[in-house]
């Protein structure tokens, strides 16, 4: 199955996170999951930097963006209380594995890469052939996912862990078949707290 996401990522005030957190998960949270055919909602944020990104998830891409008109108001308030713009990206989820319940992640390392024109498939393959077996014999390791704008030529790769200990276990470099580096392209990689683990996206993998 085919999973769409759209992600809201802002660049706020340090001092300003907590009503961050406090505004998303006791008025936009229940507003959003509530909405027509979402599949859910996460919340990702460094602490110390006021970096925040919220990612929705929807079936469909028309379900996605039959949402903008009553989800616009709670990213300009979410935009308001942390004092910052917002860039919105949207996304086909095109891999998801988890090995945790819900409640197990605590950190995620996020990754954004550039793809190639026509390099989407090779992403793809990259992280579940390359990327998860990798991270398969990590201790702490919990799920990873791979978001995908072809159009765009970006990718990110999340992995979530249960410590700071097992984000420090993940591997710096991760190999295809065929000795090359996946992620040649970084654009950025950043640590978070996961704040919100509602995305309740199946896992995607290929048959």
């Amino acid at each position: 199955m085919t999973v769409y996401s759209r992600s809201a990522t802002y660049k706020g005030r340090p001092e300003s996170i907590e009503d961050g957190f406090a505004f998303l998960t006791n008025e936009a949270a229940p507003a959003i999951m509530g909405m027509p055919n979402c599949i859910g909602m996460s919340v990702i944020a460094d602490r110390k930097s006021g970096y925040f990104v919220v990612t929705t998830a929807w079936p469909t891409t028309a379900a996605m963006h039959a949402s903008v008109s009553k989800i616009r108001p709670i990213r300009e308030k979410t935009g308001k209380i942390l004092g910052a713009s917002v860039d919105v990206e949207e996304w086909e989820v095109a891999a998801m594995h988890r090995k945790y319940t819900a409640g197990d992640a605590t950190r995620v390392r996020v990754t954004w890469l550039r793809v190639e024109p026509g390099g989407g498939d090779q992403i793809v393959e990259d992280f579940n052939t390359a990327i998860l077996p990798g991270l398969g014999g990590v201790r702490g390791f919990c799920g990873a996912s791979l978001l995908l704008n072809r159009e765009w030529g970006r990718a990110v790769v999340s992995i979530a862990c249960d410590s700071d200990d097992a984000m420090d276990r993940l591997p710096t470099r991760m190999l295809r078949s065929d000795g090359e580096r996946v992620g040649a392209g970084t654009i950025d990689t950043a640590d978070f707290d996961l704040v919100l683990p509602h995305l309740r996206v199946p896992d995607i993998q290929p048959s």
